[in-house]
């Protein structure tokens, strides 16, 4: 037990504790040095190269993502009408349809479509809603309206959008620029004249114009023969390059045994409405039409001494009749008062018109009457009264026409018929310089050879 007293206790070094602590730095920068430096992914080189990359993608994004062919969506503009557009709706409008009508039907509230109809019908004149106009309604991805199209053609279209500054729908015409070229046109008649401007590759809607104009001169159905001729020059629109439609003709000419007969469009520089004109200044426009309907054929003459085909007896024709598919519209020949207006006996459906002069005229067989006609009402010459039908003593469809001077039937075919109003004589010079250049051009206009059925017979153009 002495002994054990008698031991001294060892003294720690001071040196051994900082040997320890340098030990434990020494470690702690090994693994610092480790990751920092040595290790992948987690060395600062590795860091910096990612930080690049991740900047170098940002910056690049569209076009890698072109690169890898991967379709990128279209830039839309904050105020892109379209820009959320999640619906569509399309339709057409039919038969009698208008456009409150037909939006109603589509789901749009009342109070929607009334606002609507009122901002359209400031640009466009809702009573002129035609079957086959096109309208496309835009929602959005809440599936608010966002706008409407209503396309009346091709060329011609109405946009109405949400004015978000006023809370008010804003409608504006959307017209597409027409190109117009003058064409030159000339033909030959052989079996008619429907035919014959058929064969120079026009469309036959010609012909009703040469009805139309030429009507106070020329009765298509029995003043046209094989060997007549014509020429034209029109006005044709095209629309993207394709043609689009006619517009104005500019000089026509029709030459025939019952004559030659020219027609010049001219407008006063002035403003004053534009008409059809001879090369002299008159007036195409006479008080009285060869012919009141179109596309038909004379199936019965005036003839005092006509066998009727129903009552097999002899009884005056006192007028001319002209057959036609029911249904063909039927003119006011001039202008005038309806002094009857209904059904009249073995005529059928009739009316009777009363015109200046003394002069009268008669329309039978009618199938209806145009819609609002009654007596009393004045009707402007051209203007549609009725329609052809086979009412009452007929044996087919057709109109009957007789014309009255002073109460006695006359021919309807050998009236001479005044002119209107001529050029203005403060007008004339405008009318020639415009004309004149017109002329030059219709005679220099070849003329499509006729078939060789018509050579064969002998015939041949007028000269």
């Amino acid at each position: 037990m002495p002994a054990q007293k008698g031991r001294k206790k060892r003294r720690a070094s001071p040196w051994q504790g900082s040997v320890r602590l340098g030990m434990v730095f020494a470690v702690l920068i090994g693994v610092n040095v480790y990751f920092f430096f040595l290790r992948g992914g987690t060395s600062l080189r590795a860091l910096m190269k990612t930080t690049e990359l991740a900047k170098s993608s940002s910056t690049s994004a569209p076009v890698t993502a072109a690169a890898s062919g991967v379709p990128a969506g279209p830039k839309l503009k904050s105020d892109d009408p379209t820009a959320e557009e999640a619906r569509v709706v399309e339709g057409t409008m039919q038969d009698s349809d208008t456009v409150e009508r037909r939006w109603k039907s589509d789901g749009l509230p009342p109070k929607t479509v009334n606002e609507l109809s009122a901002a359209l019908g400031k640009v466009f004149d809702l009573r002129t809603v035609r079957a086959g106009h096109a309208y496309t309604l835009r929602f959005d991805a809440e599936d608010h309206l966002r706008a409407v199209d209503y396309r009346v053609s091709p060329a011609l279209g109405y946009h109405v959008a949400r004015d978000l500054a006023s809370e008010t729908w804003k409608a504006a015409k959307d017209e597409k620029p027409l190109e117009t070229r003058n064409a030159e046109i000339g033909g030959v008649i052989g079996s008619s004249l429907y035919e014959a401007v058929k064969r120079t590759g026009e469309s036959t809607s010609l012909v009703g114009w040469f009805v139309d104009t030429f009507a106070w001169d020329i009765n298509f159905y029995i003043d046209s023969n094989a060997g007549d001729r014509f020429k034209i020059i029109v006005e044709k629109k095209f629309l993207g390059g394709k043609f689009y439609k006619y517009g104005r003709v500019l000089a026509a000419e029709y030459k025939g045994r019952t004559g030659t007969f020219r027609a010049f469009w001219y407008q006063p520089s002035d403003g004053t409405p534009g008409s059809y004109f001879t090369e002299h200044g008159e007036s195409i426009v006479k008080s009285l039409l060869k012919t009141p309907l179109k596309y038909v054929r004379v199936s019965s003459t005036f003839d005092r001494h006509r066998f009727h085909p129903i009552l097999h007896t002899e009884k005056a024709h006192l007028g001319v009749d002209y057959a036609a598919p029911t249904g063909t519209p039927v003119w006011a020949t001039a202008s005038g008062r309806v002094t009857y207006v209904g059904p009249r006996g073995g005529a059928g459906n009739a009316i009777i018109l009363e015109h200046a002069g003394g002069m009268s005229s008669t329309y039978m067989h009618l199938s209806k009457f145009a819609r609002g006609l009654a007596a009393g009402q004045q009707v402007r010459q051209k203007q549609v009264i009725g329609y052809v039908g086979m009412t009452g003593l007929a044996t087919g469809p057709h109109l009957h026409f007789s014309v009255r001077q002073n109460g006695a039937f006359i021919d309807p075919t050998k009236i001479k018929a005044s002119r209107e109003a001529p050029v203005a004589a403060k007008d004339r010079q405008e009318f020639a310089d415009v004309v004149g250049p017109r002329l030059v051009t219709l005679a220099a206009i070849p003329v499509t050879p006729p078939p060789d059925r018509l050579v064969a017979r002998g015939v041949s153009p007028m000269p």
